[in-house]
């Protein structure tokens, strides 16, 4: 998921695969846009736009739900039938 990926540092993201189909073969990737780049130049003066510095503020705030918080939420989550009193 984007979310997690977002909280990994720089040293322990992969380097992207090389793809001939992509602008700048692949290379230079925008995460918080889902954009590729042709070039370090281009990738940076978005970086300075003030559609990626949204989308960053965005991304950090809280994570999106999930289809588990939206069950329990419904109350068809895990069954809570309280304590067990008898065994057999």
């Amino acid at each position: 998921m984007v979310y997690d990926q977002l909280k990994k540092p720089d040293e322990e993201k992969k380097p992207l695969p090389v793809d001939e189909d992509l602008p700048g073969m692949g290379q230079y990737y925008c995460l918080h846009c889902d954009r590729y780049f042709a070039n370090v130049a281009v990738r940076d003066e978005h970086f300075k736009t003030k559609r990626h510095k949204k989308r960053v503020k965005q991304m950090m705030g809280p994570a999106p739900h999930n289809q588990l918080d939206a069950d329990i939420a419904s109350g068809m989550g895990m069954p809570d039938n309280g304590p067990k009193l008898m065994s057999m």
